[in-house]
């Protein structure tokens, strides 16, 4: 039984929820006070976890066979055959009853953000999996619709510089992912689709996405009035953490940017400056 329950747990893949940490962008960006809005906030981060955890199980569920040939993935709760496809049935649902409820107390706004999110995983997971780009630009989409979520939770506005960012910064991290993926794919069996990639295409990908994300970041940063030398000097964390990432990217097989920034001090370190820096510019 304890051990039905640790898989059900690592089914949710809570280590992905740190993915949902983007729901705090724009309130931090736009100088909210933490403190009294703490709870749509943090009520929002629960809502995604639970959402994107509902994504993730019917993922797994939808590659088990593929997932059973991955040196890695075949560990995973349903591949490995600890839990039943129709157990994760069952704990679909009572994560959608949960879910329910909860979004009963979120503003409008935002659950309609969230239904779109989970109508983009179902869309990626069913249909546009197997379409190359689409799939790509399906699995950005979802980064952005996490950025615009935290925007909707307080009613910010949105400015067209913060979509740029985030969402160029989003097809950036998902093309290196897929690079990652294409190199592992001649040791180990991967979707199709990666396969119908070239090296050329994604290394061409990840050079358009990060110029326009770092041409958007620094358009905001000079287009900013009180503090503005501190949000100019926040181009220089944010220019060299992109450029690290970029340099792991092609050194290493990065396949996920939590891992990244967490595995690699210097990454982590350049997070840490750019918060701080932003921080000053934000509240001071």
């Amino acid at each position: 039984m304890k051990k039905v329950a640790v898989q059900s747990f690592l089914a949710l893949r809570p280590k992905q929820w740190a993915k949902n940490i983007l729901l705090f962008v724009a309130p931090f960006s736009a100088g909210v006070s933490f403190v009294s809005d703490a709870f749509p906030l943090i009520a929002g981060f629960v809502a995604f976890s639970i959402a994107s955890s509902i994504g993730y199980i019917l993922n797994d569920i939808n590659d088990v066979e593929i997932d059973r040939k991955h040196p890695k993935k075949k560990f995973r709760p349903f591949a490995s055959g600890i839990l039943s496809l129709k157990f994760g049935f069952a704990l679909i649902s009572i994560l959608f009853i949960v879910l329910a409820a909860l979004l009963l107390t979120m503003p409008t706004s935002f659950r309609i953000i969230l239904l779109f999110y989970i109508l983009n995983t179902n869309l990626y997971t069913y249909y546009f999996k197997s379409i190359p780009v689409l799939e790509m630009f399906l699995v950005a989409f979802g980064f952005v619709l996490r950025l615009i979520a935290g925007a909707f939770l307080i009613s910010l506005p949105i400015s067209e510089w913060f979509l740029i960012v985030g969402g160029f910064g989003a097809l950036f991290v998902v093309s290196a992912k897929r690079l990652a993926e294409l190199k592992q794919s001649r040791t180990r069996a991967v979707r199709k689709v990666i396969t119908e990639y070239s090296a050329d295409f994604l290394y061409s990908s990840k050079s358009v996405s990060v110029a326009v994300c770092l041409a958007g970041y620094s358009f905001w940063a000079f287009d900013q009035t009180s503090g503005a030398i501190w949000y100019q000097i926040s181009l220089l964390p944010f220019v060299m953490g992109l450029f690290r990432y970029l340099w792991l990217s092609e050194r290493n097989v990065v396949e996920a940017p939590e891992d990244a920034i967490l595995d690699d001090k210097p990454l982590l370190l350049l997070s840490l400056c750019l918060i701080l820096v932003l921080s000053v510019a934000v509240y001071l």
